[in-house]
């Protein structure tokens, strides 16, 4: 999962080469290429890319399926992370014909590569070429990405599996995976904290699902994986590996990801608990005061703003994994209503309506604990979200219920 626009050849490249290569692709060779993580949040994922081979021309083509770019007709990179938030960003199939070039950018970027050989017999390797050469034609190229469910891995995965006659998602479909999609993009982006937070805020119940093998393929890493431990029928009728050997193209070593996401909950709850006391102070009179109120509306702010995000994401985008988000139990638009009436809590100008929302949002506060408690029937792991915004935010509803009440006894 890379950005490729630099080095993406037009992909007539593919088509001009293909009259080149054998009809039954003996002259052919077939090798899956795994990148490893990056520095970047689109690169902490690893990245695939299917690498064709003729010996008779010595030519290479290396196909990959995560080019985007920053286009400045539609707004740079503004305009894509808009499409990107939408739901809707567009990636294509980029060809590169320089082996040497690939491997001088993944130096750069201090990036890990790994091929295997795959065991096909010639008519699958001029069928994998020909598909590949139709897909890089401009008018097919194109394709609108999902995170997790069409990305530049699952169109290899599916592009493998087309060319073995369904043998990969024969092997993989039912079969328990490790974790959930939530599990694999947590422990793969450790390296930014706050961006950790965010995106398990913002992901909803469909990422906490059980995977099976052929889901869990949306990682680059697991396709390499389920790739080596798939036999198919050799040219002798037997089966055999269809990896034929590995070898490691570039070692540097630098970026990992970790085997499972970090367990911050009891830190994350005393940061919250801190947050809380804090806000707290706003009851208090003098200076401490003035500090709670400051504090506190800038987290009523922050809550507020949060829940409009999670708003939009789940009826306005078209990312569905972020739909039925149970987090905005706790990351509330109420929030916003409840920073004036906050701010005037102690002054003795509270309005009257103010305590009913604040009521309200203690409410559904307390269901998202309820919840978060109860993640098997909820369906959603939301503990470390709600252990860090939930008692901030109950302090400061009920500063707001509590002033009320004193200015209309």
């Amino acid at each position: 999962m890379r950005v490729a626009g630099s080095l993406a050849i037009l992909v007539m490249v593919g088509g001009a080469a293909l009259p080149a290569q054998a009809p039954n692709g003996a002259n052919l060779q077939v090798y899956l290429m795994t990148m490893g993580p990056g520095a970047a949040i689109y690169e902490r994922f690893d990245h695939n890319a299917i690498w064709v081979r003729d010996s008779a021309t010595h030519t290479d083509l290396i196909y990959n399926y995560g080019t985007f770019e920053f286009p400045i007709t539609t707004g740079g990179m503004l305009g894509f992370v808009a499409d990107f938030a939408m739901g809707r960003p567009r990636y294509w199939l980029g060809v590169d014909s320089s082996l040497s070039d690939v491997l001088q950018q993944y130096t750069y970027f201090h990036r890990d590569v790994d091929v295997q050989l795959l065991n096909l017999t010639p008519s699958q390797r001029a069928d994998i070429a020909t598909r590949l050469a139709v897909n890089a034609l401009p008018a097919n190229r194109t394709y609108v990405y999902d995170y997790f469910r069409d990305n530049c891995s699952t169109r290899v995965r599916d592009l493998l599996d087309a060319v073995l006659g369904g043998a990969l998602r024969r092997a993989t479909v039912g079969k328990p995976a490790e974790g959930t999609l939530r599990f694999h993009t947590l422990r793969s982006i450790t390296n930014d904290k706050l961006l950790f937070f965010g995106i398990d805020a913002a992901l909803g119940p469909s990422v906490d699902r059980p995977l099976d093998q052929w889901g869990e393929m949306f990682l680059p890493g697991k396709v390499q994986q389920r790739v080596r431990e798939l036999r198919v029928a050799g040219a002798d009728g037997n089966d055999a590996p269809l990896v034929v050997r590995e070898e490691r193209l570039l070692t540097i070593g630098i970026y990992h990801v970790e085997s499972a996401p970090p367990r911050w909950t009891l830190v994350l709850l005393i940061a919250g608990l801190a947050i809380a006391l804090v806000v707290g102070l706003a009851m208090v009179r003098g200076s401490p005061g003035i500090v709670g109120h400051i504090v506190g509306s800038a987290w009523l702010l922050l809550m507020g703003a949060g829940g409009l995000l999670l708003v939009f994401f789940w009826a306005i985008s078209h990312n569905v994994a972020t739909f039925a988000n149970h987090n905005l139990l706790v990351i509330s638009p109420l929030a916003l209503l409840l920073i004036g009436p906050f701010w005037s809590a102690e002054e003795g100008h509270t309005a009257r309506w103010s305590g009913g929302v604040a009521r309200v949002l203690i409410g559904t506060v307390v269901a998202a604990i309820i919840l978060a408690l109860v993640p098997g029937i909820a369906g959603q792991e939301t503990l470390p979200v709600v252990v860090l915004t939930a008692p901030a935010t109950l302090v400061a509803a009920w500063a707001v219920v509590r002033g009320a009440a004193r200015v209309h006894k």
